[in-house]
Parts: structure tokens; C-alpha cells; sequence
């Protein structure tokens, strides 16, 4: 009972039954184990067998967006939550059916990629993708560095010769050109956590952080989640593109490497961000930041000797 008063102290649950047209019940929290996440729950219903996932989101906009995606991801081919509802109530949410499954091992990195790939080249010749989603420039990519930088400064955990390598990204990001890599669909948020596997498929969720951007972040996040696979899962995207665009791609070898760099200092600002509420304690996230920067600081030598090859 008490966590059905906590989800009436955003919205009334008449309004979630009636856009569903059925009574929920056996609500229960899902996001106590996750470092930091809107609120999520799961429910069942007394009339339908299967169980739905109700996510708040903190804006209108960004519930748009996760619909969005959402939708645009499945006329791409891949395999997403179904939604059945969503409200833009004070407290945006919207409601999926639940995929039961369980996370993706190392023996599905081949079809994530090429799944990727596909979705980072057919969005290129998406001319109405700007219009309907937020576009990362250059400069944004400059000034959010620059900010976790300062954040990652604060870690004690983080390395002064760390901080040094981050500070030098800074200078390799004003001088890079991604040209019409700019203008793809990235989903910002590419981890293991954020897809499942079920009968034999990968689905993918949780877009609220997608932009359109370079997409090699996107990379990034799979080489962060498996350090050890990093020069298959670089060759695998490449040759993947490759093959989609049937020419050779030159620079890819070195946006992924950015890609990495780029992600990592994002994904260890925010381990690192006090004031941002956390399941985990401060301490906790901060360790966990500076393990997570080991465990791909190759990656910023690789960066470094490319980038002095060039110039």
C-alpha cells in the first residue's frame, strides 16, 4: 500500500487505469538497485495476464522523446517495448509491456553492432530527423567536456595525469570535423543495462538521453562495457559500416576512439556528481568512477598517438 500512496503523490491512479481500461495492482519499485534512474515500476492487471513498466519522466519533452524513439527504432527494424500508454500530465510518463528476458552476453555484440550500424546509417538520410530531435553540435560536445571535466577535478579518486589526458580531449574535440556523421541518430546511452534479451531477439529501451550527434559514442559505450572486446567491437563497426556505405571510411578508427574518451569522462562526471541523488553512496560511485576510467585508459594513449600521427 505504501508504494501505491507514493505513486499517487504524482498522479492519481484513476488516470493511469482509465487510459489503460483496467484496474492495476501488485505494484512494485524496480529502480533500487540502479545507481540513479527516474522512477520505474512494474505492475500487473486483473483483467490482462502479462505486466507493464510505468516510467515517469521528468519532462513533457523528454517523455516525447523516449516515444519518439521509441517508435522510430521499430520502423527501423529493431526490437523495442511495446508502448500502451503515456500521459503528459504534470508527471509524464509512459507505460510499456514488460520483455522478460535477460541482459545480453558477449555472443550477442555482433548483432547489437550491426543492429547499430544500421540505425547510424539509415538515419543520415533522414532529413526530418533534426526537426524532431535535440541536435548536439560541436561546440555543445566542447562546453559539456569542459564541465566534466570540472566535475571529475572534485574526485579525489581521478588522477592528476588523468585529469591532464581529459584536458587535452578538449583540444583534440575543437579541431575534429565529423561531417555528415553529425547528423545521426546516437542514442547517448548505448549500455548493456538499457537492452534484454528475449526469444532469441535484442531489445532496446530507455532513449530519453538520445540526440542527433555523431553516433560513436554509441560504440563507446559498448567498448566501456566490455574493455577487453575492444578492438572486436571497433572492427566489427567498421567493417559493418563499411558495408552499408560501400566505401571506405577513413576516420572511423579514430571517432570511436573519441567516442570512448568522451563517454567515459560523461559517465564518470556523473558517478562523480555529488548533487546528484544516488542509491549508491558518494564514495561508492566515486571508486567506481575512477575503476571504470582504468578500465579504458588505453584507449586515451591510442587517442593521443592518432592524433599527433595527423598532425
Amino acid at each position: 500500500m505504501a508504494k501505491l500512496s507514493f505513486l499517487n503523490s504524482f498522479m492519481e491512479m484513476n488516470e493511469i487505469q482509465d487510459n489503460m481500461n483496467l484496474k492495476i495492482c501488485n505494484i512494485k519499485e524496480l529502480s533500487k538497485k540502479i545507481i540513479h534512474s527516474n522512477p520505474i515500476y512494474l505492475f500487473k492487471s486483473d483483467a490482462r495476464k502479462k505486466e507493464f513498466i510505468i516510467k515517469f519522466h521528468k519532462t513533457r519533452d523528454i517523455m516525447k522523446n523516449e516515444r519518439f524513439c521509441n517508435l522510430y527504432l521499430e520502423n527501423k527494424g529493431l526490437c523495442v517495448p511495446k508502448i500502451v500508454s503515456y500521459s503528459k500530465s504534470s508527471r509524464p510518463y509512459i507505460i510499456m509491456e514488460k520483455i522478460n528476458g535477460k541482459e545480453p552476453s558477449k555472443r550477442d555484440i555482433p548483432k547489437r553492432i550491426k543492429d547499430l550500424a544500421r540505425v547510424h546509417v539509415e538515419s543520415l538520410r533522414d532529413a526530418n530527423l533534426n526537426s524532431k530531435m535535440l541536435k548536439i553540435t560541436n561546440t555543445d560536445r566542447i562546453r559539456n567536456l569542459e564541465k566534466n571535466i570540472r566535475i571529475l577535478q572534485s574526485n579525489p579518486f581521478v588522477k592528476e595525469d588523468d585529469i591532464n589526458k581529459f584536458i587535452s580531449l578538449v583540444d583534440i574535440c575543437k579541431k575534429i570535423d565529423y561531417g555528415l556523421w553529425g547528423q545521426c541518430f546516437c542514442f547517448n546511452d548505448f549500455f548493456i543495462n538499457n537492452s534484454i534479451k528475449s526469444g532469441g531477439k535484442v531489445y532496446y529501451f530507455d532513449f530519453e538521453k538520445a540526440v542527433v550527434a555523431s553516433p560513436f559514442v554509441d560504440v563507446g559505450c559498448m567498448i566501456i562495457d566490455y574493455p577487453e572486446k575492444y578492438s572486436e567491437i571497433k572492427s566489427l563497426y567498421i567493417k559493418n559500416i563499411t558495408k552499408l556505405i560501400k566505401e571506405n571510411q577513413p576516420n572511423l578508427g579514430f571517432f570511436i576512439d573519441f567516442g570512448v574518451c568522451e563517454k567515459i569522462i560523461e559517465d564518470a562526471a556523473f558517478l562523480s556528481n555529488d548533487s546528484i541523488k544516488k542509491t549508491k553512496s558518494n564514495s561508492y560511485c566515486k571508486k567506481l568512477a575512477k575503476r571504470k576510467i582504468e578500465s579504458v585508459s588505453f584507449v586515451f594513449n591510442n587517442l593521443k598517438n592518432s592524433f599527433m600521427g595527423e598532425k
